[in-house]
């Protein structure tokens, strides 16, 4: 072999020997620099995260919040139904007598409501038996009365705030459209909102949305909404859901109306233990401020719900 061949065999295919002991010496060089850059990423990233807002989410925003941000449940989206919700159906008793099966849910558990056939004109309004809630807050019944006539064309039917006459008790929280003919069809019922001076508000609307932090373990919660008599009005996550009541799982800060409604109301649960599941919470609010909706650990007339999502 010559001193040329001898010099090409041991270069190999890589190129001249020395040549290979450059790119040996570099390349741990270059991964404990990658590896510097790497680690400095990580904390810049985890010091971004801790200074964030409670509430906040370290991924993507927008002003409209999917219900599952990125796959995740970190955020969710929701739109408030009114309540009470259900239907109306008139029928006749066995002596003829109107009657009216009511299927509602919605209601303030264990309450009891008058139910007024409101016909105007020469016919005074017919008062039906009282409507009772159970303890989740529905209401399955028929309800009679001892009006025999027939039912009167644009009349409508009210469901009142309570069972005691005058004030606050004889208010709207429900009523159906002005009934067109004497069928004997479902009605549905929509919510109402009446003052206690006596000021409508039209039906309540609006929307919500709730985000979990896993770092700061806060549930952050926005409510826009409009129909609410102005002042205070107490909100709450249940569990359970808005068909079925159940018992509060966090209370939140009073919600503050004024003539615009409930703007942007933001309110931070602290020290929340998990984030929100896929069914089994609820937010509800309130006609009555914290200080009003309960009296001796039961529901007051002041409790009725307003609005409510499920989560």
């Amino acid at each position: 072999m010559s001193s040329t061949d001898r010099t090409h065999h041991a270069a190999g295919a890589d190129g001249p020997p020395h040549r290979a002991r450059g790119r040996m010496a570099r390349r741990p060089r270059i991964r404990l620099a990658l590896a510097a850059a790497a680690a400095g990423a990580l904390a810049t990233a985890t010091a971004l995260t801790l200074a964030m807002p409670a509430g906040a989410s370290t991924g993507s925003t927008s002003t409209d919040v999917p219900a599952r941000v990125h796959g995740s449940a970190t955020g969710h989206a929701l739109s408030l139904r009114a309540m009470p919700a259900g239907t109306a159906t008139f029928g006749r008793g066995i002596h003829g007598s109107l009657t009216m099966h009511a299927h509602l849910f919605g209601l303030t558990p264990g309450s009891s409501h008058n139910v007024d056939l409101v016909t105007g004109g020469q016919f005074p309004a017919v008062r039906f038996s009282p409507l009772t809630a159970n303890s989740v807050g529905q209401a399955d019944s028929t309800l009679k009365s001892s009006f025999t006539g027939q039912l009167p064309r644009g009349s409508h039917l009210v469901v009142r705030m309570g069972i005691q006459g005058g004030g606050v008790g004889s208010e709207p929280i429900a009523r159906t459209r002005r009934l067109s003919g004497p069928g004997y069809r479902p009605y549905r019922l929509t919510a109402v909102e009446v003052s206690r001076a006596g000021v409508s508000f039209g039906t309540p609307r609006g929307r919500a949305t709730i985000s979990y932090n896993q770092h700061r373990r806060t549930l952050t919660v926005t409510v826009d909404a409009r129909g609410f008599t102005p002042g205070l009005h107490a909100a709450h996550i249940h569990l359970g859901s808005c068909l079925r009541q159940g018992p509060v799982l966090y209370m939140l800060k009073d919600l503050v109306a004024d003539s615009h409604g409930i703007v942007h109301a933001v309110r931070v649960v602290y020290h929340a233990s998990a984030p929100v599941p896929a069914h089994g919470w609820y937010l509800n609010t309130h006609q009555g401020n914290s200080n009003t909706i309960l009296s001796n650990g039961k529901p007051t007339i002041f409790f009725r719900p307003l609005l409510c999502a499920d989560l």
